[in-house]
């Protein structure tokens, strides 16, 4: 299985002029940890709940507290060797970029999902089935 078979839909951005507060209701309302920050199409970076509570002042906006990702992934890219980037990383969100654009987020529970979808001894049913 892909990232882009995993991934949050639909894709919740930020603008870097946006307020950090509205970031993270964002955040709070979708469950996620990071945001993507776009002006447009292009991609400008992330915006962390962590970010957005490093504010200098009151009301910062996301240009001041949003930061490049450690991890970011392609379309193509197996959920499999995501998940272990994503533990080595210490990260539980990452933006899939497509020719530079931001086509979604990964979460870790997007990843464990799909990981056992993909195994049938995962499957609720499966255990079920076989006590």
């Amino acid at each position: 299985m892909k990232a882009a078979d995993a991934m949050v839909r639909p894709l919740v951005t930020v603008g870097p002029r946006d307020f950090a507060r509205h970031a993270e209701g964002l955040m709070d309302d979708f469950g996620l940890t990071m945001l993507p920050v776009v002006d447009g199409s292009a991609f400008l970076g992330v915006v962390t709940r962590a970010g957005c509570r490093r504010g200098e002042d009151e009301l910062p906006k996301v240009e001041r507290v949003m930061s490049q990702p450690e991890l970011t992934v392609g379309p193509e890219f197996d959920v499999a060797t995501l998940f272990e980037a994503m533990t080595r990383y210490e990260v539980l969100c990452v933006p899939v970029l497509d020719d530079g654009q931001v086509i979604g987020v990964v979460t870790r529970l997007d990843v464990l999902r799909a990981l056992s979808h993909d195994d049938p001894h995962l499957r609720v049913g499966h255990a079920a089935e076989h006590g």
